[in-house]
């Protein structure tokens, strides 16, 4: 019993056309979920400033919605005033948790003395990975307490 070469062909062809279309399925359902940035809860007691935020705090999410915009589109990104004194540390935490399994990137320590503490996070997989960025920019001392205006940037980027 031997099977013809135009049924060999055909049965190849087939399954050809079979593994082509589900690479494709495979490759839709992963750009259309790389189109949606990642929504992020803010860490607690995180306020959206009411009169708006200090012009250094506006230029660095200016900064961060550059370096996260792609081909795909523009990055999301929001500020929030956080009471001053909060710690990094909570902060990079309850967005880590939120991000299970992504990539951190680069060193995310903290420095009490350093103005702007930065982390960020990459979604690990090989195609349209989305990124996520968090940056903390604490101003100089205001007010005859000594406190530090804190704000809190949170970024998210659509895979590109």
């Amino acid at each position: 019993m031997r099977i013809s070469g135009r049924r060999l062909g055909g049965a190849v062809a087939r399954l050809l056309v079979l593994v082509v279309v589900a690479v494709a399925v495979i490759a839709g359902v992963r750009w259309r979920a790389a189109g949606v940035a990642h929504a992020i809860t803010p860490p607690a007691g995180a306020t959206v400033p009411a009169s708006g935020a200090d012009t250094d705090v506006l230029d660095r999410a200016a900064i961060i919605e550059r370096s996260l915009r792609n081909d795909r589109g523009e990055a999301t990104v929001r500020i929030y005033a956080v009471p001053p004194g909060s710690p990094w540390l909570q902060s990079r935490q309850i967005v880590a948790t939120q991000l299970d399994h992504w990539e951190q990137r680069g060193d995310c320590a903290d420095r009490p003395d350093a103005s702007i503490v930065e982390c960020a996070w990459r979604e690990p997989t090989r195609w349209w990975p989305r990124e996520v960025a968090l940056t903390m920019v604490r101003l100089s001392p205001t007010g005859p307490d000594g406190s530090r205006p804190t704000y809190v940037i949170i970024g998210s980027a659509v895979g590109a």
